[in-house]
């Protein structure tokens, strides 16, 4: 069910990166300092995360209004912000379940 979970994170991150205007994909910085900005401006907290192929790390946060963040950290470089939205819906799949 996690493997289920991540995976769909991690395709609905690919599809964020492709559509992310330029602006948005230059937004990067210290992870702390990211993290906190967005927890005090939106309320938003980590909510899932996962491992890239090439070894970043995926974060999605989320505030209790449905406000959402998905991060990319890399070892040794700045957190970047990937892409931000509205409406997030924190449900879970079952495998084997329609979507």
């Amino acid at each position: 069910m996690l493997r289920l979970m991540l995976s769909l994170v991690t395709a609905a991150a690919l599809w964020a990166v492709a559509a992310a205007p330029a602006a948005a994909q230059a937004l990067c910085g210290e992870r702390g300092q990211i993290l906190d900005t967005l927890e005090q401006k939106y309320a938003e907290t980590p909510r899932a995360l996962g491992l890239s192929q090439d070894g970043g790390l995926l974060e999605v946060l989320v505030s209790p209004a449905g406000g959402w963040t998905i991060l990319l950290t890399y070892p040794k470089r700045p957190t970047c912000v990937i892409t931000t939205g509205q409406g997030w819906e924190g449900t879970l799949l079952q495998a084997g379940q329609p979507t």
